[in-house]
This record gives structure tokens, sequence and C-alpha cells, in this order.
């Protein structure tokens, strides 16, 4: 059985009075009170703590080694409350944010700018992936926000829409290959996109896959072929001379949006990192 945090109090009032009586005054409780947590420390330590003399109480061996360890206890748990009131309050701390390399391409640039802008103190570290697994880490208490695409609601998330974009066929001015499409089949979009292009005109002999979007990108650049790409992507490259194939072409739209857990907004800090995060001004192009 633990003595409660009163009979400490109590206890350690008595060893700096050295007086049953003061402690009292002190403490704002009746005598009888103070004199029975003591008792009760007694019989839960097997020990005497102290000895009672006409002019006060004298600690016993075993009472001030009692007074050091709880004085200790003491001070050790104010610290720590001063920690915890420092990290809810001030803009500091390190936290963790999950973002696909393509999406982080144009959401960190205008995020990293601000939040040490206005908290200089903050760590962040970044997690890549896809948005699902980003998803489950937010979940299980890996990742604090994520950047993710087209989430499923869940009701331990908390979802704040960042922007729309739109995954379109684009190809180079100068492309030298037209029946070359590179895009990555892993993703939904890519699949919908090609299942969507066989009601069309639109014609290529080779499909070429590649999870990365930056290749796919390149080889669209450089001339190489069609490329299915995020539009954002392709803005956030300045690519001025990739254009759209065909506006009639199939285009799947996405939702970029802040994911986070409700539990992870207990400071400040975290505070200030999902405002700046929600309120990202993307355009689409």
């Amino acid at each position: 059985m633990l003595p409660n945090s009163n009979d400490l109090e109590y206890f350690l009032e008595v060893t700096k009075t050295l007086n049953i009586s003061k402690a009292s005054e002190r403490m704002g409780v009746a005598q009888p009170t103070i004199t029975q947590s003591i008792h009760k420390l007694e019989s839960l330590l097997g020990a005497q703590l102290l000895i009672r003399t006409r002019t006060g109480v004298h600690l016993t061996k075993i009472g001030q080694k009692m007074s050091n360890q709880v004085a200790f206890i003491y001070e050790y748990w104010n610290s720590m409350r001063r920690e915890v009131q420092h990290d809810l309050y001030e803009l500091h701390g390190k936290y963790t944010i999950g973002v696909h390399p393509a999406v982080g391409y144009y959401t960190l640039p205008i995020f990293f700018k601000e939040i040490f802008s206005k908290a200089p103190n903050i760590e962040i570290d970044l997690i890549h992936d896809c948005s699902r697994n980003i998803i489950e880490e937010i979940l299980n208490f890996k990742i604090d926000f994520g950047f993710v695409v087209n989430p499923i609601k869940h009701p331990n998330l908390i979802l704040k829409k960042i922007c729309d974009d739109s995954v379109c066929i684009f190809e180079a001015k100068n492309s030298r290959y037209s029946d070359i499409l590179f895009g990555n089949l892993d993703l939904l979009q890519t699949h919908w996109i090609i299942k969507q292009l066989k009601r069309s005109n639109f014609k290529y002999k080779h499909f070429v896959s590649t999870p990365d979007l930056f290749i796919i990108h390149k080889m669209v650049i450089s001339g190489a072929g069609y490329g299915i790409l995020p539009s954002l992507v392709v803005k956030s490259q300045n690519s001025s001379n990739l254009t759209l194939v065909n506006t009639s072409l199939p285009q799947y739209k996405d939702q970029i949006f802040l994911a986070y857990r409700r539990e992870t907004l207990t400071s400040n800090s975290a505070k200030l990192i999902a405002e700046i995060c929600k309120n990202i001004a993307i355009s689409n192009p």
C-alpha cells in the first residue's frame, strides 16, 4: 500500500518545523490530522520516524532518510511539472510529419518557411510514404501529422482539406515519341485513367510503369513520351515546357488533406503546426 500525497506533504512540513503544532498551523489542518498521517507512514514503513519531546519532535535516523527521500520526490515532481507546462505552452518540441514525396514537393517548402519563422525552436522529422501507410502510422501514434491524398474517414482521425489536385496526361511541346506512356501502376489514379483511355481516341503502343513520379516527369520533359502526373507536381517543377495532351482526356480528381489524431493537439506547438498545415495556400494550375 502506498501513502497518499497529503501524508507525505504533512510529514515533510513536520521535518521543516520540527513541531507538529507549528506544522498544523502552516498547513491549515487540525493537529490530529497530521499526527494520524505520521502514524500511518510509520505503520506502512514499520519504523518510527519521529521522537516526540516536550518542545517538539526529533527525526530518527529512518525519519531523516525518509525526509531526504520525500524532499527529493517533491523536487522531482515539481521539476517534471515545470517541464510539462513548458512543453504545453512554449513553442518547441519534436514532431514527425508524414508525406508522400510528390505531395511534399509543393507543401513542405511553404510549411517550413512558415513554421521556422514563427517557432524556430521546433524540431521536425519527415517520413516519406504512401498516404495509406502514413494514415496507419498516425493512428498508431508513430506520426504526428500527415499530408495525405484521398484519405478514408476514420473515427480517430481529424481531416482538414488543404487543396484539390488532378492527375492528367502530360506531354512536352517538343515530344519525339508519341507511342510511349509513362505512369505508376501502383496508383489507383493511374489504373482509372488507363481504363478510361480505352473509351477515347488516345492511342499509345507501350506503357512503362515506374513508382517514381519524378522519373516520369523527367521522361516527359525530355520528350521521351507521355506521362500520367499530378498537376500540382508539374506546377511545382516550373515545367512550362509541359502541357496537357488534351483537356477532354480523363482526369482523376484528388483531394489533399492534413491528417492527425485529436490527441496530438495537446500543446501550443502542435496547434501551431496544425494551423500552418491546414492554411497552406496552394492553387491548382
